[in-house]
Formats: C-alpha cells, sequence, structure tokens
C-alpha cells in the first residue's frame, strides 16, 4: 500500500512549460491540433502578451508560440487554447478583435478545443507546469462565463498538480535555475492569490499551505510588471494573516492592528500599468471591507469608533474609496479583472447598502453633505448595473431592492417624526 502512494520528499520531474525540449525519437502525433491555426493563436496570444501578462506573469508567449510549431507538443497547443479562452472571457475584444471564425464564440470554442486536448493526452497522469497552467487560466474562463463550480474545481486541480510538483516547498528550489525558479514562484504564488479570493467570495475551503521558507520572488526579469505582481501576493499575505489569525485572542486591538496591516501594504507604482494599479487597489478595499464584516462576529463596532476599521460607518469610507478608484481608472481596465473584480465591487456595495439600511442613525446628517451615503451607493449601483455590458442580474436585483427599501425608509421619516412631536406635545397637555 505504501508503494503506490506518491512521495511528497521525491518530487514528480518537473516537465517545464517554459522550457522546450527536443521530442522523443518516436513521438505520438495528435492530428486534431491543426483545428485552430497558427494565426488565430498568434491573435490571442498577443492580446494576452499586451493586456493580461502584467495580471499573471506566467506564460512566456514567445516560447509558446515556438512550441506550437511542434505538432507533437499537445501540452503547448492545450495550454494556448486555454490562454487564449481567458483572454476573451476577460478583454471581451470587440468585434474588429475577435477572430469569430469558430461558430461566433471564439472563447467557448477554445476552451472546450483546450479540454478536449488535455483529455486526449490523459493528462491527469502527465503533471507538469502546461497542464497545471491550462488548467488554472480554464479555471479563470469558466467562472468569468457564470460556470463557479467547474471553476472551482479547475483552480483545486491546478493546485493539486502544484503540490504533486512541490512548487510548494522551498527544496523544489534548491537546484533549478533562477529563471526558472522564479517562474515556478510566480506560478505558485499566483495560485495562492487566486485561492485565497476564490474562497473568500464563494466560502470553499483552502488547500494551498506555501512554505515559509520559500525563495524570494524577485523583479529581475521585468521589473516595471514583476514589482506590481509581488505587491500584489504582499498584499494577499497580510489578508491571509489577518483572515487566519495568529493565534493571539480577537479582539479589539487584534482587529485594528490587522486593519493597520492591510492599510501598510503599498502599492510598488514604479512603471506599474493601469491594470495593476486598479486591481492592487480596488482589492485592497475589498479585502478591509471583508475583514471589517468578520470582525462583527468576535467584538462591538461603534459608531464613532477611533479606529475607523472598528466604526460602524466603515463601509461608507470604503464605498468612497471604491468609487474614486473607479472614476479615476478607465471602465475597460477595471472590467478587463472580469468576474472576481465585479463580486468584490458588489461586496462593497452591499455592505453600504446593509448598513444604511440597518443603523439608518449611524449616517445623520451626513446625507445632507454634498455627496453623501446614498450618492456613493447609487454611483456603485449605475457602474455595476453597466459591467461587462450588463452586470449579475441577480446581485443587481437584489442591491436594487435594498435601495428601494433605504429610500422608502427615509420618505417615511418625516412622518415619524412629525408623529413623535405630536405625541410629545400629547404628554405635554394638562389633563388636569
Amino acid at each position: 500500500m505504501e508503494a503506490t502512494m506518491i512521495n511528497r520528499k521525491a518530487p514528480i520531474p518537473v516537465s517545464d512549460g517554459d522550457s522546450y525540449s527536443q521530442p522523443s525519437p518516436q513521438p505520438h502525433v495528435y492530428p486534431g491540433m491543426n483545428r485552430v491555426p497558427s494565426s488565430a493563436f498568434e491573435h490571442y496570444l498577443g492580446l494576452y502578451q499586451q493586456a493580461l501578462y502584467p495580471v499573471w506573469p506566467v506564460v512566456k508567449i514567445d516560447t509558446l508560440l515556438n512550441r506550437l510549431r511542434d505538432s507533437t507538443d499537445i501540452e503547448a497547443y492545450a495550454l494556448a487554447a486555454a490562454v487564449s479562452a481567458v483572454t476573451i472571457a476577460q478583454l471581451k475584444p470587440a468585434s474588429h478583435e475577435a477572430l469569430g471564425r469558430f461558430g461566433g464564440d471564439d472563447g467557448a470554442f477554445m476552451a472546450a478545443e483546450s479540454s478536449r486536448a488535455r483529455h486526449e493526452m490523459d493528462y491527469l497522469e502527465h503533471p507538469s507546469i502546461s497542464v497545471l497552467l491550462s488548467s488554472f487560466f480554464l479555471h479563470v474562463s469558466y467562472a468569468n462565463r457564470g460556470h463557479i463550480r467547474k471553476g472551482a474545481m479547475l483552480l483545486r486541480e491546478a493546485i493539486t498538480f502544484a503540490q504533486m510538483l512541490s512548487l510548494d516547498k522551498a527544496i523544489h528550489y534548491a537546484n533549478l535555475p533562477k529563471l526558472e525558479a522564479q517562474r515556478h514562484l510566480r506560478t505558485i504564488w499566483l495560485l495562492f492569490v487566486t485561492e485565497r479570493g476564490h474562497t473568500t467570495r464563494f466560502d470553499f475551503p483552502r488547500i494551498l499551505q506555501l512554505d515559509p521558507d520559500l525563495p524570494e520572488l524577485e523583479v529581475d526579469e521585468n521589473p516595471p510588471i514583476l514589482f506590481a505582481f509581488i505587491s500584489l501576493s504582499k498584499l494577499f499575505q497580510s489578508f491571509a494573516n489577518a483572515m487566519d489569525g495568529d493565534g493571539s485572542s480577537q479582539t479589539h486591538e487584534y482587529f485594528a492592528s490587522m486593519h493597520a496591516r492591510l492599510r501598510g501594504v503599498q502599492q510598488a507604482s514604479w512603471n506599474s500599468t493601469d491594470l495593476q494599479r486598479a486591481d492592487f487597489l480596488l482589492t485592497q478595499q475589498w479585502m478591509r471591507i471583508v475583514l471589517w464584516k468578520t470582525s462583527m462576529y468576535y467584538i462591538n463596532l461603534l459608531p464613532n469608533a477611533a479606529d475607523e476599521g472598528l466604526s460602524l460607518s466603515f463601509p461608507d469610507r470604503i464605498a468612497r474609496n471604491v468609487v474614486e478608484n473607479i472614476d479615476t481608472f478607465p471602465r475597460s481596465v477595471i472590467e478587463a479583472h472580469g468576474l472576481g473584480m465585479e463580486m468584490k465591487l458588489f461586496e462593497v456595495a452591499m455592505s453600504l447598502a446593509d448598513i444604511l439600511l440597518c443603523l439608518p442613525s449611524t449616517f445623520q446628517g451626513k446625507q445632507l453633505m454634498n455627496v453623501g451615503p446614498r450618492d456613493v451607493l447609487n454611483r456603485l449601483s449605475e457602474f455595476l448595473t453597466c459591467f461587462r455590458g450588463g452586470g449579475d442580474n441577480i446581485k443587481l436585483q437584489i442591491l436594487h431592492d435594498k435601495m428601494q427599501e433605504i429610500s422608502s425608509s427615509i420618505a417615511r421619516q418625516p412622518r415619524l417624526l412629525e408623529d413623535e412631536r405630536e405625541q410629545q406635545e400629547v404628554d405635554c397637555l394638562d389633563w388636569t
């Protein structure tokens, strides 16, 4: 029995998708690999390199295109199709950018083609960096299309491949060339960031734990892009520490320190792109609201707490920060982050709506400001209504119902105040 178990101390040999090797003397030819012409891959992989590589800096497009020239490299074919699928799902290219060669839905075709190729090569029995990455990109593609459970399984699959290859263990990196080691590190950190975000939003369990002795991420290969990626990784590491706890009691002091830690993670602005800046800033605000909601289960929050993160009005502050950011960046930049960003914005909007609905007294007088909490909520609602051509209808309906109830509640307040004054006058009458 023991002989059949995977020995984590003796990792599975890595077939590195970034390292091209000569085909075996008797290569297996896959006749279906020409279903996607090279021009289609060049087009969509070029869009990925231009727009999405700063977010997911794990695929070297020039190397992948070279590998596609080998008709036996089905791993490369599956990965290229998966990257193409996610590029279409994230960017929703305009009609002049989409090739429209595959029945009108290039994204669905590319995802299906990647899945077909993976099964043809029996991918579950052949863990490699390329197979791992095709699982990851298919996760993003399917999640963006609303297939949340399928996306979750693909993410779990990618993480399991990483664990089989020992990417989560420091020993894996001991004898790797520097550039290869850094690419593997970026891959495992990308999985860490993605799993933390996905499981937090959908309340799924997490399975990835990183060795605290992993080598440091470095920026030598591409400083402008990698500075921002490292900053985002550190932000998620701080978020994980805040949410998982450090063994100390979850008191006011604990949550104040966790809020300070999240606030203290600074974005590396050194030549980072709008896509990276928007991702960092909006994700940071979402993390702070998630931490605030968690703290409500452990401590009493006050209307005017000294630390804003412990205040009942905190969602208003976060929502204002978010609105400032969505008004700073082009809509296309924010929408390029897909479903994950949409759900983060919904969480902020719902939190503000809930506190306005449940504790309206917290904001008495603030609506008289030039921009009050309801104005902020309206702006978030407007943005989400048009997100990527039409937002999540179910969540939008819930949000709009809450906003309608808030408006109705405010409309009733003058009548309630008048009734209260009349009752006070009656109470003051001398009936003797």
